[in-house]
Formats: structure tokens, C-alpha cells, sequence
């Protein structure tokens, strides 16, 4: 699997298993990532590690943090002790799995 797939699988992990009032850490989306699509990982022994995730995430709280982008944001829900993550959709608009926001 191509690098360039690794945002959309980090956003399907934190559409799927995240919400606000039970984010994910770090660790927690790594593990989810390796389980969900290792059989993609090919020779490697596991597709993405935790700091290429940081990575990531960190980039995608950049990008979405206006909500002019996408209809959602990358949010860190956690305390400062830990970064916990969600996605969060921008009022008036469709959330990513097609429902208006609200429904």
C-alpha cells in the first residue's frame, strides 16, 4: 500500500471507532490501523508505526483546524497530558459518512 493512502485509512479509523467522548490515542489508532489493514502491509511487519501516525495526525489537525478544506476537522479531544484524537463535523454541512449533521 501506497504512503499516500495512509491519511484516508487514519480518517476511516477515527470515522469508524471515535467520537468526542471516546477519542483514541495514539497507540490506540496505531493498533487499530495495523489490525484493520495489515493484510495490505505486504512483506512489512506492520503498515504504520506510532510516529509516522503522530505525524500524521499533527498534519491533519494543520490542515482541517479552519473547516474551510474538508466538512471535518481532526480535533485533539485529550488533556495535555495525552493526545487523544476525533473527527469533528463542521455544522450545516454533510459529515463525511453522507449524513447531515444533527440526523
Amino acid at each position: 500500500m501506497h504512503q499516500t493512502m495512509f491519511p484516508l485509512l487514519i480518517v476511516n479509523i477515527l470515522e469508524n471507532h471515535a467520537t468526542k467522548e471516546k477519542s483514541l490515542s495514539i497507540t490506540e489508532i496505531t493498533q487499530f490501523v495495523n489490525r484493520e489493514f495489515g493484510p495490505f502491509a505486504m512483506e512489512k511487519e506492520q503498515l504504520m508505526n506510532r510516529s509516522t501516525v503522530t505525524r500524521i495526525l499533527d498534519a491533519m489537525e494543520f490542515c482541517t483546524g479552519e473547516g474551510n478544506l474538508l466538512n471535518f476537522k481532526v480535533t485533539q479531544c485529550g488533556s495535555e497530558n495525552k493526545k487523544l484524537f476525533c473527527l469533528e463535523n463542521i455544522r450545516g454541512t454533510k459529515g463525511i459518512s453522507g449524513q447531515a449533521s444533527g440526523e
